[in-house]
Parts: structure tokens; sequence; C-alpha cells
């Protein structure tokens, strides 16, 4: 039976939908022994009569159509007068009689509030030092404060459905606090499970929630109880009850005193920690102190923390391990993989370094519900903390400069190997034994026999993966076939290590001469750098004159299915799409779409390209340049032959650094079509709703059902995407973080005003920012400077139309500065919050020799 008033002591919990989030844990937690103060929930069928009469005006259904401040005013105007029904009155009077203390405290409760996926913090009014006779107007206060235009506006940007507005409220007493505050059963600073953070003033807590004072924060070690970090602020206002009602603001005389004694402050943790444990999730907690005793006002779900995968936690005071995020650091892109797309990449991670890098918790790499960490922990363990150094120098430097700030010796080292790691060193001795002596003849001898073999082995892998994926196999017999074509090649890595070996030659020659920004421009627009090549490509494509007439991608699908271009157009279009049309954004993903799928998104890139001004047009000019300058020093310090050799084997074996990856995306286009086709069969039998629903399962799920007609697909991906869910809401994935889930940043210092980041592509350029998280989200114009997290492959049209580039992630070998070092553009990477900091329309200075960008001038629109 659904009920008008709950007391905190009822015997049953009512239901969220009935009283909302926080009356509910606040019974919840008054039935499981917690000191909270009395107080009682007016549920959500207490306000049928107001809710009725007000959905009933034309003010409401207005405002469904198009919600306005002002309707919101007029709506929360007429709500703040209503007054109670003669049964409305009789309950409260009945469920208050019993209620002790001379003031309360009247709070919002509203089914949508305080939830694990929405937070309304501070939207709804909250009347405080309430008297008895207050009560009829105090809760109408907060009752109309549902029409708020905060409130309202959070729901329509949230999805949520407005004419489902309901609202339950509390009426608690009102506890006198000496000191109050907030408490965190997770550091919302770093993410870290075992700390936790309170925030503590004297009087009321109102005014650490509202800002008016700055209060004390505590960081505590919840495991070994240890308060590590303490920052006592001066809280000169406080809010103080007034015995005739309301509250009273004054200055508190001991301004500078710490709030809380430091066993008050362990006391508060343990408060935390239990609300923790009850729920078994991250909690949000009010408290406060009358006198010596605790009371929790408030429980909530903490909304705003990084969920670790179960599988990479460890348990509370047990062995920590340290984890790096694969997906931004070396895949232009954040988001995770579909399942089927991380199974595949994966195995292929697998067969092409199993035995150096091998996959699971156990090995060095995690791959989990689309994403892929490296256990740094299990990987020193095996290798060694020097190799495994080395292994990562070539990643962005705010990552580095974390793993130089951590001993993972000291607080990360496991204490046994795993049998997988036991076997590393072995592997890693091979691998570097079958590229070594490959590697030496090339340079030795001659480099150019090794790149023809490579062209060889390349074109082979491609010819053998196609005739392999034909016909009809078992979809697990297609992918390990073939991959295994794929290793061939991946494992021919001595002509890529050649380009690196004379590139570090090259720079130990003009050791100390300063010419960091040379070396750089000697690698611009290599040959055989596929990505590169796609690029020039494009532009040849985007320069015929009826590309440049078409209006509409409807009128390009139009004539390139009706052939109504030249024959010399078409004869390049073609050659294009067999050339690059398997890629796409997010291009390593088979769920991922293929440009020959969607010709139309190729025409849109075309058309964002700038055929007069561009940076391929004076790449080669630039690199010839910076050639002759080194070559000019090289023969005054009388080392001209050696840097010719060098520069001749680096210039013509370094750009193949992009082909492992090519022929991948080539395999996994590919194994796309026959699980596509796969899919539209299981749709066809009503196992599926959609065909594209088959990258949601596992290899072996497909190859099962495949052979087992009773096999439940939709079951089994119901059952994959769960563990996807707790991670839905996550924009900001972290680089570097442990298995308590306390994640590591760097962000470096400069002076007032700067930006600061990591030089990866020299020169300096001013130029309008234009913020971009996709691809083609809106046109970057020539002369502007690209602004974006991290970039892959299918960025490469926009970087011809850039004068510089501004990333969030990505070192000296992420695509996205490889792309700026061959076109030749200023690009630094690094920078922090960069997406949030710049905002489209800045000019910005951007110096990808130092690392710095500034702002010169803020857009008119964001002054």
């Amino acid at each position: 039976m659904i009920r008008m008033i709950y007391d905190f002591t009822a015997h049953k919990v009512p239901k969220v939908s009935e009283v909302g989030g926080k009356a509910s844990s606040l019974i919840e937690m008054t039935k499981a022994g917690f000191n909270v103060p009395e107080g009682i929930a007016l549920s959500v069928s207490f306000f049928s009569p107001w809710l009725t009469k007000m959905k009933c005006s034309s003010m409401w259904l207005s405002l469904l159509k198009e919600p306005t401040a002002d309707k919101c005013h007029s709506l929360k105007e007429t709500a703040a007068k209503l007054t109670f029904t003669k049964k409305q009155q009789n309950a409260i009077n009945k469920a208050m009689a019993n209620m002790k203390g001379p003031l309360y405290a009247v709070r919002s409760s509203s089914p949508d509030e305080d939830l694990e996926d929405t937070s309304f913090a501070g939207m709804y009014d909250t009347i405080l030092g309430m008297k008895p006779e207050a009560v009829e107007a105090s809760v109408a206060k907060v009752f109309s404060s549902l029409f708020d235009y905060r409130v309202i506006e959070y729901k329509n940007r949230n999805k949520m459905n407005l004419e489902h507005a309901n609202i339950a409220i509390i009426i608690q007493r009102q506890i006198p606090s000496d000191i109050s505050g907030i408490g965190f059963s997770i550091n919302p600073e770093n993410n870290c499970y075992d700390e936790a953070m309170i925030n503590a003033s004297f009087g009321l807590g109102e005014t650490i929630v509202s800002g008016m004072v700055t209060p004390d924060t505590y960081i505590v070690e919840k495991v070994k109880h240890i308060i590590l970090d303490k920052k006592i602020s001066t809280k000169s206002m406080g809010l103080w009850l007034n015995e005739n009602g309301g509250t009273v603001e004054r200055y508190n005389r001991l301004d500078t005193k710490q709030a809380l004694s430091d066993q008050q402050v362990m006391e508060v943790t343990g408060l935390i920690a239990k609300c923790e444990n009850h729920y078994g999730l991250p909690m949000d907690i009010e408290w406060a102190y009358e006198g010596n005793t605790l009371y929790l006002l408030q429980v909530r779900p903490i909304t705003t923390y990084f969920p670790l995968f179960p599988e990479m936690m460890t348990k509370p005071g047990k062995e920590k391990y340290l984890y790096m995020d694969m997906m931004g650091l070396t895949q232009g892109f954040t988001d995770c993989l579909s399942i089927l797309g991380a199974d595949i990449w994966a195995k292929t991670f697998e067969l092409a370094k199993g035995d150096v890098v091998p996959i699971g918790v156990d090995g060095g790499l995690i791959a989990l519900h689309g994403r892929q960490y490296i256990h740094l922990s299990n990987l020193v363990k095996g290798l060694g903390i020097k190799a495994v150094n080395k292994m990562y120098a070539s990643y962005d430097g705010p990552t580095r400069a974390i793993l130089d700030s951590i001993d993972i010796q000291k607080d990360y080292l496991p204490r046994k190997k795993t049998h997988k790691m036991k076997k590393v060193k072995i592997g890693l001795m091979l691998y570097f034994f079958q590229i070594g002596s490959s590697t030496l003849k090339a340079l030795l001898v001659n480099y150019k026999k090794l790149s023809q073999e490579y062209r060889a082995v390349s074109e082979e892998s491609r010819m053998q993966i196609e005739a392999f994926l034909e016909g009809d196999k078992p979809f697990d017999a297609f992918v390990n076939g073939g991959l295994n074509y794929l290793v061939k090649m991946l494992r021919s890595f001595s002509i890529i290590v050649t380009g690196m070996v004379a590139l570090n030659k090259i720079k130990k020659l003009f050791k100390g001469e300063d010419i960091e920004d040379l070396v750089i421009s000697l690698g611009m627009d290599l040959d055989d750098n596929k990505t590169s090549a796609m690029g020039h490509y494009m532009f040849k494509l985007a320069s015929y004159e009826e590309i440049q007439g078409t209006r509409s991608c409807e009128e390009f699908s139009r004539r390139i299915k009706n052939r109504e271009y030249s024959e010399a157009f078409l004869k390049d279009y073609h050659r294009y799409m067999r050339l690059y049309g398997f890629r796409g954004f997010k291009e390593i993903d088979i769920a991922s779409p293929r440009a020959y799928e969607r010709p139309e998104d190729l025409f849109q890139q075309l058309k964002a390209i700038n055929i007069e001004t561009n940076q391929l047009l004076n790449v080669k000019q630039r690199r010839e340049e910076a050639y002759n300058q080194l070559l000019t020093i090289a023969k005054e310090k009388g080392f001209a032959k050696k840097f010719i050799k060098y520069a001749d084997i680096y210039q013509g074996s370094f750009g193949f650094r992009e082909e492992p990856k090519y022929n991948f995306v080539f395999a996994v286009a590919k194994l796309r079509h026959i699980a596509l086709k796969l899919g539209e069969g299981f749709v066809q039998e009503g196992r599926l709703q959609l065909k594209e629903q088959i990258f949601d399962l596992h290899i072996t799920q497909i190859a099962k059902g495949q052979s087992d007609p009773t096999y439940p697909l939709m079951a089994v991906r119901k059952e994959n995407l769960a563990p996807c869910k707790l991670v839905e809401h996550v924009k900001e994935w972290p680089n570097i973080l442990d298995s308590r889930g306390k994640i590591y940043r760097s962000i470096r210092k400069g002076k007032k005003g700067d930006i600061i980041g990591y030089p990866i592509a020299p020169g300096m350029i001013k130029g309008r920012a234009k913020v971009l998280h996709e691809p083609y989200e809106k046109p970057l114009e020539p002369g502007e400077i690209l602004v974006t997290k991290t970039t892959e492959p299918a960025w490469t049209p926009i970087f011809i139309n850039a004068a510089g580039v501004v990333l969030e992630v990505g070192g000296p070998l992420q695509h996205g500065a490889i792309i700026a070092r061959e076109y030749g553009i200023p690009c630094v990477s690094g920078v922090y919050n960069a997406q949030k900091i710049i905002q489209d329309g800045d000019m910005l200075e951007v110096d990808g020799s130092s690392g710095i960008v500034k702002i010169i001038q803020k857009a008119k629109q964001n002054t």
C-alpha cells in the first residue's frame, strides 16, 4: 500500500519511486543503526493533489511545448502559494506530533535526484531552521523548485521526460551544528578508492554547499587509517541557527583554527567507510557534529568517479598494480572498441608480441570489454624496469613524466612472477634476434634490398589474406587464418627498426648542435608512408574541377553511380577506393564503417580541402631545405659521408612504419564484410534484431552461433554488453591508473598565460582555434589551428588545411604527430584539458619547438 508519509523509523524501506533516493537512503540508514536525526518523508502520493492542479494548468502545457525561464518562473510562483488539503494537513499533523526539536530542515527528495546516473545537486530549494508553524509554506516553497528553470533544463539535457515530474520532501529535525561538512568515500582529486576526502567548517554545512566559505580539506587513507594531507582554510563566515527560526550569518572568531580534531577526522572517515560498505558503492555524505555527537544527515552515490573493471581491481590493503590505457595513447581515439573489435585487435597483438607481452590479467596486456591496458607491474616484474622504460620511451611527454614520477618497484611490483611472465625475457631475446641481424645487415650493406623484401612481404600478405577470406568457413577459422597471414609481415619489422637506428645515428652526429627542428623536417613526407600517400591522393581527387563544381553529397553519389564524371576522375576515384577505401574513422575496430560503404563522407572530406593553400604544397621543399642545412653543418664538422648515408637510410626506410597498421585494417575490413553477411543470416533466422549486433559478440560466440542454431545470441550479447554499461558515462579516460582506481596525471607549469604541452613538430604559427571532437564535426578552414584530444588516420584530410595542431594526448609516434611532421605543421601534444581551455575562434600561438600554446585573444563570443 502506498502511503502519504513515511517516518524514518518505518519498518520497511519504501521504494525510490515513492520517496526519492535521499529519503529512501535516510530511512535505510536509520534502520541500519546509523545516527540519523529523526524525520519524515512526504511521499510522491502526498503531493498528488498539488501535481494534478499544476499539470492541468495552461502554463504547464505551454511549458511542455517550449520550456522557457519565464514560464518556469510563473509556475514556480504559483506552486509556492499552494496550501494543504484537509487530508494532507491531518496526515502531516499526525506524523509530526512525536518529532522532537524546536527547528526543522525541509529538503527535496525527488525520485530523479541523487541517483547513480543523475545529480541535481543544489537545484532544488532547501529550508533550514523551519519552525513548526511554517511547515506549510516551507513545504510549498521546496515543492515549487520542481519547476525551477535549472531543474527543467537539466532534465531536458539528460533526455528525462518532463511529464513524469514529481517530488517527495523530507522534514527532518535540524541539528544545531557546531561543525559540519561533506565526505567522499573516494578521493575526487585522483579517484583513489582507498582515500576519503572530508570538507569541514564551523556552523551549518550550507556554507560549504553554497560556496560561502573555503572549507578545511582532509585526505585520509582508509585502509591504513592515516591522515595523508590537511589544508586548513580561513573560514571567516559561518551560518548558524536562529532560535526564532531561520539562520543567521556571523563571523567565526577562530577562523583559521582546524575545524575537526584529528580524532574527529578519523571518526568521520569511519562513518564514510561504513556508508560505503553498506551500499557497496562510492558514497558522498553530509554530516554534522552537535557537541561531541556525530550525525549522518544525507548519503548518496557518487556519480562522477571513474569506475575500474572488477577484473582489474585488487582488494583494499592487498598488492596493487599499475596500468596504462592503450587506446588514446596508441590508437588516436579514446572510445571503447566493440566486443568483436577488441577480440580481433587483442588476438593480433598476441600473435605479433605474445611471447613478449602475453594477454590476460596475469600477463602484460589486459583486453577487457572493449579496452586494452598494459599491465606495467607484470611487465616490470618480467622484463625489468630498464627494459620497460625503453619500451615506452617514444610515448608522449605527459605519460613519460607520470611514469618517471612513480616508483613502480617500490609501490607496484608484484611479489611473484606469474606463469606467463616467466617466459617474456626469452621471448624478448628471440624477438630482437629475429630483427637484429637483418637490421645490422641493412645498415652495413644495403637497406634498399630490405625495403624491396618488405614491400613484397606486405603485398603478399594482403594477397594471402584476401584469398583466405573467401568461401565458407567458421568465423573463428576466418579470423585465425587471416591474422596468421598478417603475422609474417608484422614480424618483418627490421626495415622500420633500421630507420629508427639511422635516425638515432643522425641525432648522435649532431649532438649539441640544437638542430632538432631540422632533423624532424628531414622526416617530412617520406616515401612508402601509406597514410601520407593517402593524403596526397585525396588532394589529387579534390583538385579535379568537376569535384570543385559538385554541390552536394547526393549529386556526388548519383554521378559516381551513373558514371557521369570524367573517365580520368573515375579511374583515380576507383583506384583510391582500392587502395584506401577500407579505411575510416576508428578503423582498427571491425564495427566501424569503411570509406567504400559511405562515399558521401569522402566527398565531404574532399570539399573540405583547400586546393590553393594547404600544407602539402611546400612540404617536400621544406624537407630538402632541412637536408641541405644539415649537410652544410655535417661538411663543416667533417662527417658529411656518414650523414648522407644515414639520411638516405632513414628517408628510405622509416616511412614503412604505417605499413603494419595498413595491412591490419585491410584484413579487418575483409572480416567486417564476412561478419555483416553472417549478421544478416542471424537476423533472417530471428536470432539478432540488426546485423550490426554481431559486433557485440566474441569470435567464439559467433562460431558457436553458426554451428548451434539454438545458441541464444541475443542473451549472450546482452551479457557481453553488461560490463560496458559500467563505463558508458566516461568521457575522459585516464592514461595511467592503479588497481585501486588512483589516477596519475601530469600537468606542466609555465609562465602566466602559457598553456604547456610537449613539442612534437617544429615551427611557430598563429591562427584561430577550431575545437573538434570528431573528424568531420565541422569544417576546419585553411589557416585554422586544429584542437582535439587525439587523432588517427581518418583525420588525415583535416591536417591538409590545418595551420597548426594542439593535441591533449599523443606521443611523437602517434598518428597526429606523424602526420603533423609529414606535412610540416607545428604541433604541440600533451596539453591537458585543451578542448575545455581553448574554444572555437580563440586566437592561438602554437610553438611546436617549445611545446607552448598561448591564447593571444579570446573569441568575442567567449569574452
